[in-house]
């Protein structure tokens, strides 16, 4: 997991449009770092430019009512845009690294791996040359201009919500979002359906992002950051092995028949691992149920 962002220069009791500013600023320029290397196809770059986008994104959603209406409603298509190209690309890669790493464990899958990164290899070529258009696009027509100006003016507006102080906007943002997680928590929990939990393991996302800008400021939020950090770790590998157990099941078809039982088993293997993260997910995520990490994590932000 990519380390948070410390953003200088932001205070508890500040106004939360000024510090909204920096933290935007500090996502920005984030972006603009891991750019060059993304843009020259790197795995790692990939990586960390669509981490850098999500948490540009998210810091967008999370003081979304701060920014310049108009300019946001700008904005935001064009970060999603980039972010689904990033993800595009980086989702191959992630299938392909899953695969090499399970494929050393095993003996024989009757090249059912072969014939899948050999098909992600192609559509990855296809997505990054997707990226490089989208990205010549936005960045011929000013993006970094554009988002600079965006968090500038949001440290000037007056409105009353962006002159709230920091530490009472911070609370607020992160019992919403923790509302949203106990609004999804009884379905992860109570069945075998993959869906809930991945729906879970998104609004237990948002938390951590919701969260992140005020660690510095808001010391105590510290340790409820790790455990909910954790607990979304178990969630993603959860759905990663959904997802790698889905892509590798299309590949099924392409196995000649005297290999199909190889194959078979090892999507039955890849099916009990994915089990076992999924119960380790469903226990960590149990947190959520505890009045007294709930209380913690509320205090700490108060």
């Amino acid at each position: 997991m990519a380390k948070p962002i410390h953003v200088a220069k932001i205070k508890a009791s500040m106004p939360a449009g000024k510090a909204a500013s920096r933290v935007l600023a500090a996502k920005v320029e984030n972006v603009r770092e891991h750019a060059p290397s993304a843009m020259l196809g790197d795995v790692d770059g990939i990586h960390d430019m669509r981490v850098a986008v999500k948490r540009l994104r998210e810091a967008m959603r999370l003081f979304r009512k701060l920014l310049p209406r108009r300019r946001r409603a700008r904005m935001m298509p064009v970060v999603e845009l980039l972010n689904d190209a990033l993800g595009a690309v980086r989702e191959r890669d992630v299938l392909t690294l899953d695969a090499e790493e399970f494929g050393r464990e095993i003996e024989d899958d009757g090249d059912m791996l072969a014939a899948a990164t050999g098909r992600w290899h192609t559509e990855r070529e296809a997505a990054f040359s997707h990226l490089l258009e989208v990205w010549a696009s936005m960045t011929s027509e000013g993006l970094f201009e554009a988002l600079e100006e965006l968090a500038k003016r949001t440290g000037k507006r007056g409105r009353r919500a962006n002159r709230m102080d920091l530490q009472r906007f911070a609370y607020e943002a992160i019992r919403r979002a923790l509302d949203r997680v106990h609004d999804r928590l009884g379905p992860a929990l109570e069945t075998e359906d993959p869906r809930p939990l991945h729906r879970l393991r998104i609004v237990v996302k948002r938390l951590r992002y919701s969260m992140e800008p005020f660690r510095d400021v808001l010391p105590l939020l510290k340790e409820p950051y790790r455990v909910i950090s954790d607990a979304q770790e178990l969630l993603g590998l959860t759905h990663d092995h959904d997802v790698l157990h889905a892509a590798l099941a299309q590949s099924l078809d392409d196995v000649p028949e005297e290999d199909r039982e190889a194959a078979a088993a090892v999507l039955a293997l890849l099916q009990r691992r994915r089990d076992d993260r999924a119960t380790e997910a469903r226990r960590a995520v149990e947190v959520f149920r505890d009045p007294e990490f709930e209380r913690a994590l509320l205090d700490a932000a108060d």
